[in-house]
């Protein structure tokens, strides 16, 4: 018997921790050093799959390209989006039997996290003859560092009548921070019969900040048991930048039915305003903790400049002849992640949404996304979407979506497991790392709900 199924029935079991309305929980520990891009934030966008390059339909879809600004139809106006967001994880050991062949995995940790976000903004178009020039200030999250990851370790003791052994240990990961951007939009455009040609730039200053703590704290159990004496684990780290970064976007009317946009974002790097000392308070631990897969994430969040990198994206509109109004919206962005990490590989992400009107008054809206993992391009995570909107007031509209992604990769275990190989704890069989050979399985989940209000003068 291997090992991994030591571990899976003798000392790890299954811990739920729910954390509801905070403001810096729960996205993905996958993406632990280098935080989750937040890619969208208007419920109309992310109802349509997160596309819209070629939109200019909301202030927010500006944040894809600038220059949708032009195609807003109102002078003046104002957005305000929320989000509510459940990231469920779970980790599975492979597990052989005697005769040392693989018979599937058994899950010995779940966690199940809630977190919310904002973003603001507002608008000002002016004309200038037959042209108009739009103006936009926008303030929302980009990046997002949080996770809650918990952990229970238990020993070899016998477990009868549905008993657990001991716990003997308690695993944590936490940690927090977002990095926002601060935009000025500016756009221009003009008509040219039913034609028309859109230019648009985003001026952006970044600013954000991160803390991680990783403990293992052993339990008084364990240092009952123990013949050493055990010192619990801290590792904490902490990172702060800010810069500047550009964006520049093309759109435009080729024919009353197609609508493109194209859009370019130069890598960005923000420097460190501070360096912060890692605390370690482990005289046992050395190391054994650095992770074997090292060269992909880092020991510790960062280092230094934090890069986000240079992206390319194009997309299309299209409004097909019908008795109702349809719009049909397709994306595609290439990601060059290897600018973050030489590690990483250059990944890709397409949207495409669906919006029709029912009755020519409530837009029903669906979509699906499919965007690659920096860490492996072969790691996908698919997401469907749907949503609706309408007037609340004259100028007052809201628009509500939902989304739900799933992605499965393997990942090595986030506390090796000879660190809890200590003197007087275990019975029978000792603990011990393992390797790539027989990672873990991991399944995560992603709930999304976003909230738009926008008002128009």
């Amino acid at each position: 018997m291997k090992k991994s199924l030591i571990k899976k029935e003798l000392f790890l079991l299954l811990f739920l921790n729910f954390l509801l309305l905070t403001n810096a929980f729960a996205y993905s520990v996958y993406d632990l050093f280098y935080g989750t891009e937040i890619r969208h934030h208007d419920a109309r966008v992310s109802a349509l799959g997160g596309s819209g390059v070629a939109a200019g339909f909301t202030l927010m879809d500006s944040n894809l390209n600038p220059a949708n600004l032009y195609f807003l139809e109102q002078k003046l106006g104002a957005n305000f989006n929320y989000s509510l967001i459940k990231d469920s994880e779970s980790r599975a050991l492979p597990m052989w039997n005697f005769f040392d062949s693989f018979v599937g995995h058994s899950t010995y940790a779940r966690n199940e996290n809630f977190y919310n976000e904002f973003s603001l903004g507002a608008f000002y178009s002016l004309p200038l003859n037959d042209s108009k020039l739009t103006f936009a200030l926008v303030m929302r999250p980009v990046v997002n560092f949080a996770a809650d990851y918990r952990e229970e370790v238990r020993n070899d003791n016998d477990s009868n009548n549905d008993n657990y052994p001991p716990i003997i240990a308690m695993n944590f990961i936490e940690s927090e921070g977002l990095l926002y951007s601060y935009n000025l939009l500016l756009n221009w455009g003009i008509p040219f019969g039913e034609t028309n040609i859109s230019v648009g730039a985003e001026i952006s200053y970044y600013n954000g900040d991160y803390r991680q703590e990783e403990r293992i704290i052993w339990t008084d159990t364990a240092r009952d048991l123990s013949s050493v004496i055990l010192n619990d684990y801290y590792d904490i780290n902490s990172d702060a930048w800010d810069g500047f970064g550009v964006k520049f976007g093309l759109a435009s009317q080729v024919t009353p039915r197609i609508r493109l946009g194209a859009t370019f974002s130069p890598k960005i790097t923000l420097g460190e305003v501070f360096i912060a000392t890692p605390a370690s308070d482990s005289q046992d631990i050395g190391n054994e903790f650095v992770r074997s897969d090292s060269e992909v994430r880092e020991p510790g969040p960062h280092k230094k400049d934090y890069i986000i990198p240079s992206k390319f994206r194009f997309g299309f509109l299209f409004k097909p002849r019908n008795p109702f109004k349809t719009h049909f919206h397709a994306d595609i962005e290439m990601i060059n992640f290897s600018e973050m990490n030489n590690a990483f590989e250059d990944g890709y992400a397409f949207y495409v949404g669906m919006e029709h009107y029912i009755g020519r008054a409530i837009p029903f809206r669906l979509g699906f996304s499919h965007q690659t993992a920096r860490q492996d391009k072969a790691i996908s995570l698919p997401t469907i979407s749907i949503g609706t909107g309408f007037g609340i007031l004259d100028n007052l509209h809201l628009d509500l979506s939902a989304e739900y992604g799933k992605r499965e990769y393997v990942d090595l275990d986030l506390f090796p497991d000879s660190f809890y190989n200590k003197d007087g704890l275990w019975n029978y069989i000792r603990p011990a790392d393992r390797d790539w050979e027989n990672p873990d399985k991991v399944t995560e989940s992603f709930l999304k709900f976003f909230t738009s209000l926008t008002y128009y003068w």
